[in-house]
């Protein structure tokens, strides 16, 4: 029996064939591999729906998983599922026509302290009660309306080039990933992609006008074109075949975003950099741009729609340069 990366939750591979696993520890056999992902995510859409006799919120947390799926990277799924199974234990004795704006106020207030985790659940919450209501299972307004959002100002960490030095050089010294993580710290200042998007690129994406990006946030396409700096990076990665993944490891597969996570997690403790977020090499890489070229290069590198939302995103990535009297 295999889980792979992916797969939703309670779904598993078994001897050529995909299986859901009830909470009862029953398998229900939902296609074969051979058919393909989108075939797998039919059967379980159509194994949730025949439960629907059930108006637990549970089943409508698992519908509504089951619906979205597909639109999820990996990483946006690893999170909402993480979420959904939160809620379905939370919510597990309610129907959705019983949930109420105090009882969601309540559910939220856990997270009182992590303004972000608590806008999550919220949003999650929001659209899972839409979607009961599309089924037919509650009416009215959406509950969740009147609990407020928590403000989540910008991350004002600054990203200095001796960190990341640092960090490069721990890198190195590992056993596991270690290369790897380098190859994608220097794709990352490069392009200033997210490391969703760098975990995704394949030498197919490479061409003579420069490298090809399809953002897996918002669907910008992103001709990014050849500086040194960037074929450096690219030929840094061309360590074997140039057939799949740009970033491959050791193994010659493509990183999960959980395996290079760790692998950077590693590399900051072992260089003694606290407080280092991965997502900070996009910002830092903004902020290179913005200094090399102006705002409006920094935004189109990052692929933002807006010169307000570039101003925004790479605000504290570094001082602001002034002269002395």
């Amino acid at each position: 029996m295999t889980r792979k990366n992916g797969l939703p939750r309670r779904v598993y591979l078994r001897h050529g064939a995909y299986f859901f696993v009830d909470l009862d520890y029953k398998w229900h056999r939902l296609s074969a591999e051979r058919d393909g992902l989108p075939a797998m995510y039919r059967a379980l859409a159509a194994l949730t729906e025949r439960e629907r006799t059930s108006d637990r919120m549970p089943a409508v947390i698992a519908r509504w998983v089951a619906a979205k799926r597909e639109e999820w990277a990996e990483k946006t799924a690893a999170d909402q599922e993480r979420i959904a199974d939160l809620m379905s234990e939370a919510f597990a004795e309610f129907s959705p026509a019983q949930v109420t704006t105090p009882i969601c106020a309540q559910y939220l207030r856990r997270y009182e302290s992590q303004h972000r985790t608590h806008n999550m659940h919220r949003t999650m919450l929001r659209q899972v009660l839409a979607f009961a209501a599309l089924e037919g299972l509650r009416e009215g307004f959406n509950p969740v309306d009147n609990v407020p959002t928590k403000s989540t100002p910008g991350r004002k960490r600054a990203v200095h080039d001796d960190e990341i030095q640092r960090v490069r050089a721990a890198a190195l010294q590992q056993s596991r990933n270690g290369e790897g993580l380098v190859r994608m710290i220097d794709l990352a200042l490069a392009t200033g992609q997210r490391i969703g998007d760098l975990l995704q690129l394949r030498w197919q994406d490479v061409q003579r006008d420069g490298v090809h990006v399809v953002q897996g946030k918002t669907g910008e396409y992103l001709l990014i074109e050849w500086t040194p700096r960037l074929r450096a990076a690219i030929a840094a990665c061309a360590t074997g075949d140039k057939i799949g993944h740009v970033l491959r490891s050791e193994r010659g597969t493509g990183y999960t975003y959980a395996g290079i996570r760790s692998a950077w997690d590693r590399a900051c403790q072992r260089a003694g950099v606290e407080d280092l977020n991965i997502h900070d090499l996009r910002r830092k890489a903004g902020q290179i741009k913005l200094r090399k070229a102006g705002l409006e290069e920094a935004k189109e590198l990052l692929g933002h729609t807006t010169v307000r939302m570039t101003e925004h995103y790479v605000d504290g990535a570094g001082p602001r340069r002034v002269k002395a009297n």
